[in-house]
């Protein structure tokens, strides 16, 4: 069975130690705590699909745009179009993503300095890479993916982290920005703490209404040298080069407290 979890309390100590330190993660009030991927509990609330809506289509979309088949297996670099709701009374958020790049790392390359238990210091850090483009006509500015892109290592579905420049400068930035109308574009780094004896397998998004995820897939790489902060750019086209999502849907299951994102700590 495949577990949904949050970031560990672990993490959190582990890395929590400056009192001072700039809060990181989404800054979203609602993340997503333990449950299974089983159909009724790993998956967002169920949301109302229209009887006419195409196969796939689990919610409404925009005209011009279609979504992903749920179940699709992408290779890193392919794009797919998502949607999930964040409230029941607005238009569904509807993203297109691309998984760039999964980068494998450690805390000793990536994380110098900071201090680690050794709980924590067993696990594995990833970064992941990603384009978002907005495809929808509702602006989700300034919220993370913590319930939309989940990390699968075979058995459990881990709930990912986002850091400034400031405090990671090797993955900084997976909140989307303040603003983030139709057919703008943004680049975001998000980072997965992998349980020791695992691996990050695929990105997964977990569809609403019961349906198989849409998973990313591919070669790992090692990771790239940090590139400067880039803002929003506006997409050419309405069809995104990579699609993704940026809001925070209702969660598969409980959601999970903004306490439990670690911040980072350098000693």
């Amino acid at each position: 069975m495949l577990t949904v979890r949050a970031r560990l309390a672990a993490v959190a100590t582990a890395l929590c130690v400056a009192a001072t330190a700039a809060a990181c993660g989404s800054g979203d009030e609602d993340k997503d705590s333990k449950g299974s991927k089983d159909t009724t509990s790993a998956t967002p609330t169920p949301d109302a699909v229209e009887s006419s809506a195409a196969p796939g289509s689990y919610l409404p979309v925009p005209a011009g745009v279609t979504l992903t088949e749920p179940g699709t297996a992408l290779q890193l670099g392919d794009e797919g179009v998502i949607a999930f709701r964040i409230d029941q009374n607005g238009d569904a958020i509807v993203l297109g993503v691309s998984v760039d790049r999964i980068e494998r790392t450690s805390f000793q390359e990536s994380f110098p300095g900071w201090d680690i238990d050794a709980t924590t210091a067993a696990r594995t850090p990833y970064f992941v890479r990603l384009t978002v483009t907005n495809l929808g006509t509702r602006d989700p500015g300034g919220r993370g993916l913590d319930s939309v892109l989940w990390a699968d290592d075979g058995s459990t579905l881990e709930a990912p982290n986002s850091y400034t420049a400031e405090q990671l400068a090797a993955c900084p930035g997976g909140v989307l920005p303040e603003t983030f109308p139709t057919d703008t574009v943004a680049e975001l780094c998000q980072v997965y703490f992998i349980a020791p004896d695992r691996e990050l397998v695929a990105v997964s998004f977990v569809p609403p209404a019961g349906a198989e995820p849409l998973t990313w897939s591919g070669e790992l790489s090692p990771v790239s040298t940090p590139r400067p902060s880039r803002g929003p750019k506006a997409s050419s086209s309405q069809s995104p080069e990579a699609t993704g999502s940026a809001s925070e849907p209702t969660s598969p299951s409980t959601s999970p407290s903004t306490s439990q994102s670690p911040s980072p700590g350098p000693s």
